[in-house]
């Protein structure tokens, strides 16, 4: 099978999506999460228990496939392809050498090209494992699709390399049109940056960031974050219910009185998205849920976070390691905190969002002294 996807309606080679019409009906199953994203890009699949990736070619990368794994267990991680959450009934590959990197299963089979994207329909686009130092900032680079800096895999355009760099990141490329979403079935919803009043996510009942995306659907004025399309899970277990709860995006039908969560006991809007067993007649807050880390970072009490701020517009996996010629020890990505006042360097004050940290010392400097990019 041609390892590239065409978002042309003719298509003559590559993917075809109309083999797989159930490829964009979020949210996803957890017992189906699997089998329809590596459906997405495979008729086929042979799994390895060892491979070497040009996203990692320093060590090769371990299948974490048996339920039992301590690797599999003990796993919180975003994948370093597509910065989305590893999450339950999903195998992915891991770096067993203490690396901090995590590949999905599809990540490591991703398509090599993309032809007429939404975003960039007049060129090709390539799957660039690692954003080149020269190009980006040590693989931290924009995307021309949701305009947030990011440091996973991106696709590239090499037409317009002479001119400007253009890089979309995974999720961009993959899904650019849109999503069809249980929330509200009768229409596409589609990706966006402008929207039509009702300017607000109606899963988590708060607003969008500046020059944030969204899955909308402006005929209606209904509006999705894009972690509120994608990552919620459709069904999730609780020590405090013996039956699955699933997800609700509205009152639930027959229900007497008033809604309160069962974790925290505090009243619970309706309205927004909710975890609810018709069983027991139970609800849980989306961000009661027992939800990972990733995941809970959109939520709050019922209400977004929105996943970024408006000063904090990035998609970025921290934890990165530098090598310079100015420290002896190895350098680490991270965010900054309150106790990093200057930089080492430059005795000028650390105001960016992220930092170069030495973890043996207090050596900590500004990223755009070895990564060349102004946050």
């Amino acid at each position: 099978m041609t390892n590239y996807i065409s978002y042309e309606l003719n298509q003559s080679e590559g993917y075809d999506r109309g083999d797989h019409p159930n490829v964009h009906y979020f949210p996803l199953a957890a017992d189906q999460t699997y089998n329809k994203y590596t459906d997405f890009f495979f008729k086929e699949r042979k799994l390895e228990t060892s491979i070497t990736h040009k996203g990692h070619d320093e060590h090769p990368l371990t299948l974490a496939d048996d339920i039992t794994s301590p690797m599999k267990n003990k796993v919180e991680d975003l994948c370093n392809g597509c910065l989305t959450p590893i999450m339950e009934n999903m195998r992915f590959y891991k770096c067993t050498y203490g690396c901090d990197y995590v590949l999905h299963d599809w990540c490591t089979r991703l398509p090599t090209k993309v032809k007429g994207h939404k975003n960039h329909p007049e060129h090709t686009l390539i799957l660039v494992p690692k954003v080149p130092i020269y190009k980006g900032c040590s693989g931290i680079f924009y995307c021309r699709a949701c305009f947030k800096r990011c440091n996973g895999f991106a696709y590239y355009c090499v037409d317009c390399d002479r001119y400007d760099t253009l890089y979309i990141d995974v999720c961009c490329a993959l899904i650019d049109r849109g999503i069809r979403h249980k929330s509200h079935p009768g229409h596409l919803l589609e990706r966006t940056l402008i929207r039509e009043d009702k300017n607000y996510c109606r899963v988590c009942l708060s607003g969008f960031c500046h020059r944030e995306n969204s899955f909308s659907c402006n005929s209606c004025k209904y509006h999705l974050h894009l972690g509120c399309g994608l990552l919620l899970p459709e069904t999730i277990r609780h020590k405090y219910d013996k039956h699955p709860m699933t997800i609700s995006y509205s009152p639930v039908e027959n229900h007497e009185g008033d809604y309160f969560c069962e974790v925290c006991e505090e009243e619970l809007n309706p309205n927004a998205g909710f975890y609810h067993c018709q069983k027991c007649v139970q609800s849980i807050h989306l961000a009661c849920a027992p939800l990972l880390p990733q995941i809970k970072a959109y939520i709050s009490n019922g209400l977004s976070e929105k996943g970024v701020s408006e000063h904090d517009n990035h998609n970025i996996k921290l934890g990165s390691i530098h090598k310079i010629r100015d420290h002896p020890h190895p350098l680490t990505l991270l965010k900054k905190t309150k106790t990093d006042a200057d930089c080492t360097k430059c005795c000028k004050t650390l105001e960016e969002p992220f930092v170069l940290k030495c973890l043996q010392c207090k050596f900590t400097i500004h990223t755009y002294h070895y990564i060349n990019i102004r946050w």
